[in-house]
């Protein structure tokens, strides 16, 4: 049953909902959208930037710290459950001086993030989610549909409150084709 819910949670919610909170951001940053169509080769790296700035898995599955270990100041004495924010990892103190994490920028060089995991918890549907799911979801999306706007105001949205995703429930947008 667990292996059911995770391949449910990792293989299908997570990338839906990366897919539109992708959406939500970019019609949210007119610019960046503007940006996407004009230069679609920026597409691999804009998804690491969707990933950095609002992942739609916000926190780990429980781990449990193997020995005593002391993380920021904090003890985390052995045994201790921990779980990690991974949505908050995309938003820690920038790389350099000028880069505000709180920023979409679809231009961002090497956007750093845990949205996957890392190490031996590193998600094994990365690279389809990344590709499959995203990229060309997003590529088709931009490409065939040239008007495209939030129906509703964003603060209206309803969220998906499970705690470990996060995504809106619906995304409600107005279009015109051709």
């Amino acid at each position: 049953m667990g292996t059911a819910m995770m391949l449910i949670v990792a293989g299908h919610e997570s990338s839906v909902n990366l897919l539109g909170d992708a959406v939500l951001a970019l019609l949210q940053h007119p610019e960046q959208l503007g940006l996407l169509r004009e230069r679609p080769e920026l597409m691999p790296g804009a998804v690491e930037e969707f990933l950095r700035h609002d992942t739609s898995v916000e926190r780990s599955t429980s781990r449990y710290a193997a020995e005593d270990v002391e993380l920021g100041g904090v003890p985390i004495p052995r045994g201790s459950m921990v779980v990690v924010a991974l949505g908050a990892a995309g938003r820690d103190a920038p790389q350099a001086e000028d880069d505000d994490p709180a920023v979409l920028d679809v231009t961002r060089p090497g956007a750093l993030h845990l949205a996957f995991g890392h190490g031996i918890h590193y998600c094994l549907g990365a690279p389809l989610a990344r590709l499959e799911k995203t990229s060309i979801a997003l590529r088709t999306l931009l490409s065939r549909v040239p008007e495209l706007e939030l129906a509703a105001p964003a603060d209206s949205l309803a969220w998906i409150g499970s705690g470990i995703i996060r995504g809106v429930l619906s995304l409600p947008v107005r279009y015109r084709v051709g």
